[in-house]
């Protein structure tokens, strides 16, 4: 049987985490044998126990099947840990996915990335911040790593776009549909500029609220660094704030104004704790002179 479709199958198994996976399939190598492993395996292997029925590897074989004929049709790709094309970024974290969807041309220069987050609701400060700092950033050579969100991060990919840059959206849902639906047509759009969208998630999988903190760890581990544009005090932002120091990424957050209120009090909160707080886009090039040439 063809091995896409264990891997395939044991991408909608939620009973492992990506860590686990990864250790697995660096003893094992194949999906297909790890399907197969039973409890007690599995429990000297990663050293825990397993709360009620593990997950039915032949229920998820079957899935796998009928998936793979539309999976090749809607021209989706897999690409898994131990593929060379697999992203350098990802691969760095501890945590990265052992497989990943993507639709598009999602090969970048890592040291020439950055992701680009913030608030689902920007004003109109936020919006002129992401106009400025992705122009300045793509014309640099940048590729634009952001979530396809309502607000920062759809402005960031549009931005990218109409200035014939790369962008990357990472989705928090299967890759076969676009979310939230009113970004579809920005969606086409970022294939059609040669840009990629990816995904963790099979075909079929809904948007659902805990898969989300899970996507930002994809955004911040493609990417060289981060960027908060504008952000409210705990907001969605502040996880990539995290996932960025955890994985050794630089954080810049954007110099907050006091016109904008408590919209700007991320930011603030933030940079008080040790972000590079920056004024202009070319604080941005300039700090990582070193990596970029």
């Amino acid at each position: 049987m063809n091995e896409k479709i264990y891997d395939i199958a044991l991408s909608f198994d939620e009973s492992l985490t990506p860590i686990e996976k990864t250790t697995l399939l660096n003893k094992y190598v194949s999906s297909k044998t790890i399907l197969e492993l039973n409890k007690s395996t599995l429990r000297n292997i990663l050293g825990r126990r397993w709360t009620g029925n593990r997950f039915h590897p032949h229920d998820f074989i079957e899935k796998a099947k009928k998936l793979l004929p539309f999976i090749e049709n809607a021209g989706i790709r897999l690409l898994r840990f131990d593929n060379p094309k697999f992203p350098d970024g990802l691969k760095m974290i501890p945590d990265f996915p052992f497989l990943i969807y993507y639709r598009g041309n999602i090969q970048f220069d890592y040291n020439k990335s950055i992701a680009i987050v913030g608030t689902r609701k920007p004003d109109e400060i936020g919006l002129k911040r992401i106009k400025k700092y992705t122009t300045y950033l793509v014309k640099k050579g940048y590729t634009i790593i952001s979530g396809l969100a309502h607000g920062i991060d759809a402005s960031s990919h549009y931005n990218c776009i109409i200035n014939n840059g790369k962008t990357i959206a990472v989705l928090g849902c299967g890759i076969d549909r676009i979310y939230p639906f009113s970004n579809k047509d920005l969606g086409k759009m970022i294939l059609e500029k040669g840009g990629g969208i990816v995904s963790e998630y099979p075909p079929g999988i809904p948007p659902k609220k805990w898969n989300f903190p899970k996507r930002n760890r994809i955004i911040v581990g493609l990417s060289r660094g981060v960027l908060i544009a504008q952000s409210p005090s705990r907001s969605g932002s502040q996880i990539s704030a995290i996932l960025a120091a955890d994985y050794n990424r630089e954080l810049f957050v954007v110099s907050p104004n006091k016109e904008c209120g408590s919209i700007d009090a991320g930011n603030l909160e933030l940079i008080m704790s040790g972000a590079i707080e920056v004024n202009e886009p070319d604080e941005i090039s300039l700090e990582w002179a070193c990596f970029v040439k």
